[in-house]
C-alpha cells in the first residue's frame, strides 16, 4: 500500500499536495511497473481540532453573511472559500447554524470533493480513502487509549489483567 497526499480537508490543495501527489503516485507506478500489487490510499484527517476549527469558522461566515455580525477566532480559517463554502452551505442546507455537526459534514464533504477533483485533474488516482473518523466512531481510538489500563506486569513481569487479583507474599514464590 502507497499511502500519499493525505490533505486535511480544511481548505483548498497548495503546491506542497501537488508534489506529494506527484511523489507518491510516481512511486506508486514504479512498484507496479516493478511487478508489485500496489493499493493507492488517501487518509483524510477528518476529525480532530482542525476540523473543529473549519466547522467554527464556516458559521461565523454564514453568521456574517446572514446580517448577524461575529468575529472569527483567532484559530479560525480565513480564506475566501470559507465565505464560499459558508454561503453554499446556507443556499443548500439552511440557516440553522446551531447543528455545528451538520456544518462539520457539509463543509468536509464539500472540501473532499474539491480535492477530489483536483488530483482527478492531475490525473492523480487512488483505490481507498480511510477518514480519521472511523477510528473514533469504530470506538478504535478509546480502545487503544484504554488498552494499557487493562493490563499490568506481574512480579515475574509477566502480563496480567487489571481486575485479577494481586500477588502477595503468601501466594508468591520467587525463585
Amino acid at each position: 500500500m502507497v499511502e500519499f497526499v493525505s490533505a486535511n480537508p480544511t481548505g483548498p490543495l497548495h503546491v506542497g499536495h501537488g508534489r506529494q501527489a506527484a511523489l507518491g503516485d510516481a512511486l506508486a507506478r514504479l512498484l507496479e511497473w516493478q511487478g508489485a500489487g500496489v493499493t493507492r490510499e488517501f487518509y483524510y484527517n477528518d476529525a480532530g481540532q482542525q476540523i473543529e476549527n473549519l466547522a467554527v469558522s464556516v458559521r461565523v461566515r454564514a453568521q456574517e453573511l446572514w446580517a448577524s455580525t461575529r468575529r472569527l477566532p483567532e484559530d479560525g480559517y480565513r480564506g475566501d472559500y470559507i465565505r464560499e463554502l459558508a454561503q453554499r452551505y446556507l443556499d443548500e442546507v439552511g440557516h440553522d447554524l446551531g447543528d455545528i455537526d451538520s456544518i462539520r459534514r457539509f463543509a468536509v464533504a464539500e472540501l473532499r470533493r474539491e480535492q477530489d477533483r483536483d488530483l482527478t485533474a492531475f490525473g492523480v488516482r487512488f483505490d481507498n480513502y480511510f477518514l480519521e473518523s472511523s477510528l473514533y466512531s469504530d470506538g478504535r481510538v478509546d480502545a487503544t487509549i484504554d488498552a494499557p489500563r487493562r493490563v499490568r506486569p506481574d512480579v515475574r513481569g509477566r502480563t496480567a489483567r487489571c481486575g485479577s487479583r494481586p500477588p502477595t507474599s503468601a501466594t508468591t514464590r520467587i525463585a
